[in-house]
């Protein structure tokens, strides 16, 4: 009579693929010292980025060789990312963020600086990332326009003729104030007010000054 004892210098294996690839998702488990016709049970491990594929519990009864769980994981598609515009140097957002949902792990998405009336998107205007579990964000930066003009008129009330030429003013920024006062003009008299101020826009910079003819003048006959 010869006498027996299972062995127990077996092993199983438990394996994390990406469903529908060979690509791993975690470091293989193996566990040594398993007895032989043993039943063993294993759970599927949570992969960040990953939904788990039922069935996420397996059973096997160990054998001499092939001892293999695999578990399979698909992408979350239920991610999301942020795209900010804010003005350069401070916390103002100048548009409201666009928040874009369902999106998927690890894909890249790529967005565009919008146009924001008044200024000037900082490069890069394009930007692309990778989908994460979190902080998706997108952030574009703008500065104030500094191409901007404002015109000033002196006209003669209730007319449009013109006393004297506009004075046009260049390399204004946007939302800056400016001041102007009305110039002298022989024979005319500055109607109020004399000095204007206003706040640079995009377009329609315009000051208008206001004046009437003299009537305080004498004229002489000498015989």
């Amino acid at each position: 009579t010869f006498y027996y004892t299972k062995r127990t210098d077996l092993s199983y294996t438990v394996n994390y693929y990406e469903e529908g690839t060979e690509s791993k998702l975690a470091e293989s488990k193996v566990v040594n010292g398993q007895k032989y016709l043993a039943t063993v049970t294993e759970e599927a491990i949570d992969i960040e980025g990953y939904n788990k594929v039922e069935p996420t519990s397996k059973t096997i009864t160990i054998n001499v060789e092939n001892n293999v769980i695999n578990f399979y994981y698909t992408k979350r598609t239920d991610l999301k990312y942020t795209v900010n515009y804010i003005e350069k140097g401070s916390n103002t957002y100048l548009a409201e963020s666009k928040v874009v949902e369902n999106q998927t792990y690890l894909s890249s998405v790529t967005e565009d600086a919008i146009t924001i009336k008044g200024y000037v998107a900082e490069e890069p205007t394009s930007k692309t990332i990778e989908i994460k579990v979190s902080g998706n964000e997108i952030t574009f930066y703008y500065t104030k326009r500094a191409d901007l003009s404002y015109t000033v008129n002196y006209y003669e009330e209730g007319t449009e003729n013109k006393l004297a030429d506009s004075k046009v003013v260049n390399g204004q920024t946007y939302m800056s104030e400016v001041t102007e006062k009305a110039v002298d003009i022989n024979g005319y008299v500055k109607e109020e007010p004399t000095e204007q101020t206003i706040t640079i826009n995009v377009d329609g910079n315009v000051i208008n000054f206001y004046y009437t003819k003299r009537t305080d003048l004498t004229y002489t006959v000498k015989y």
